[in-house]
């Protein structure tokens, strides 16, 4: 069953549970997909607002996208764990135990770059949104930038036997980026 094909309780006791997964990549995804509905929402509730139907709409785009890679990035660890724990000592799976693991670099790889992309659109959205929702689109920020975080730690750990990738100092920039706009969130929504 996908993971949005459960429900949220029976999501969180699984996240709790004894397996692997969901894991924190996928986590990282519904962090930022939650994120990014909140500032949909935050927008929508601000009629004043120019820009705010454009960065609800792009909120939602963004929503979207992240929702899809959370579940992919869920059932890419679960292959990569099972290619792992089936592998010989002949290395006959090393080719796909590499591309795996590839694959479980590039999922949270590009959840960060959703995660940074909402820790803007959350700042952005803290600086014009009416009260109530520039409040929580500082909150989103922030719950983007914990996901950005999370997400380039992932691709450090997936691609630690591929000393100098390029990857993982793309991710960590992602996640620096995403710490300035969720300051600036904060700056935003406390001078309001």
């Amino acid at each position: 069953m996908g993971l949005y094909d459960r429900d949220l309780h029976a999501v969180l006791g699984e996240i709790a549970g004894p397996t692997p997964a969901p894991g924190a990549g996928a986590v990282s995804g519904i962090v930022t997909a939650m994120a990014a509905g909140l500032i949909a929402s935050a927008a929508r509730r601000s009629p004043g607002w120019d820009e705010g139907r454009g960065v609800s709409a792009q909120a939602q785009a963004l929503r979207s996208r992240v929702e899809k890679l959370a579940e992919a990035n869920e059932e890419a660890y679960l292959e990569a764990l099972s290619l792992i724990e089936g592998a010989d000592e002949s290395g006959t799976r090393d080719a796909a135990i590499g591309k795996a693991l590839d694959t479980a670099a590039e999922l949270p790889l590009s959840i960060a770059e959703c995660a940074y992309d909402v820790a803007l659109l959350g700042c952005e959205a803290a600086q014009h949104a009416a009260p109530g929702g520039a409040e929580d689109a500082c909150a989103a920020s922030l719950l983007a930038e914990a996901a950005a975080r999370a997400a380039a730690g992932l691709v450090a750990a997936n691609l630690v036997s591929m000393p100098g990738d390029e990857r993982v100092a793309h991710a960590q920039r992602l996640a620096e980026a995403a710490t300035v706009a969720a300051k600036r969130a904060v700056a935003a929504s406390a001078s309001r």
